[in-house]
């Protein structure tokens, strides 16, 4: 069941890019295991933030574990909740359409987790602190957060500013095409950067479908995103640079915190 706030009751960006995602992102499981040990580590509850069309909240619940998954966008929570349903895990999960600067769940949780860079969508120093005050109050005593922020990729992109980058093609059930494009462009004063994604679908003999949207990201640095965490509350136990848990370089893939509740 989908638990809609009036705050969160707004088309936002992932609106839009819902019916594209996971035919992108669907399939991608290369974090599971660390989020999977760790639940097995913490027990339930467990809490995503920014949790899309359920890709992680699907094997966790199989996995036996009870979750809350929350998302502002009503469109990623559908397909979040079509998911759950088809695996016969839907009564594991509740799904909340929140923002996550102001989040009221009125229940505390042993494992927090925010994924795949999504943590880069909050661009506003304020908001970065109200969302990190926010999940430090929703977890237990000695509880675990865990924080994966895209590094080398988008690091990547902020050299390549007014370039198409291909993120990729893929043929759906009904044949037709998906390619994504990417064009970057990097703020001259702020770690931002203004990404504007290029949804193209044809199928052959029909005109090409495309669908424009921007978005946004921050571009972290180890050290602010360390002081950021510090003044919420958390304790960083490691930072990782991969999935294996390889320890983070500057060019590391990611940038990965473990944190406990102070």
């Amino acid at each position: 069941m989908v638990f809609t706030r009036d705050n969160a009751s707004f088309m936002n960006d992932y609106d839009l890019i819902a019916p594209f995602y996971d035919a992108e992102h669907g399939h991608f499981d290369e974090d599971l295991n660390l989020y999977s040990n760790f639940a097995e580590l913490c027990g339930s509850p467990l809490l995503e933030l920014a949790c899309g069309s359920g890709r992680l909240l699907v094997p966790l619940a199989r996995e036996g574990y009870e979750l809350t998954g929350v998302d502002t966008s009503a469109s990623m929570l559908k397909l979040a909740q079509e998911a759950l349903e088809q695996a016969g895990v839907a009564s594991q999960c509740k799904l909340v359409q929140e923002d996550m600067s102001s989040l009221n769940l009125g229940q505390k949780f042993r494992l927090a987790f925010i994924a795949l860079g999504s943590f880069g969508h909050v661009y506003t120093r304020q908001e970065q602190r109200k969302t990190l005050a926010a999940i430090r109050k929703h977890l237990t005593p000695g509880g675990r957060f865990i924080l994966d922020i895209s590094n080398a990729d988008v690091r990547y992109m902020e050299h390549l500013s007014g370039q198409m980058l291909h993120q990729g093609t893929w043929r759906r059930d009904d044949d037709t095409l998906l390619s994504h494009f990417v064009s970057p462009a990097s703020s001259p004063s702020r770690h931002l950067l203004e990404l504007m994604h290029f949804y193209e679908e044809h199928r052959q003999g029909d005109a090409v479908h495309r669908t424009v949207i921007t978005t946004y990201l921050y571009l972290f640095e180890r050290n602010e995103v360390e002081l950021l965490l510090e003044e919420a509350g958390f304790g960083i136990t490691d930072v990782y640079g991969d999935y294996e848990l390889g320890a983070y370089e500057h060019d590391s893939p990611r940038m990965i915190f473990v944190m406990e509740v102070r």
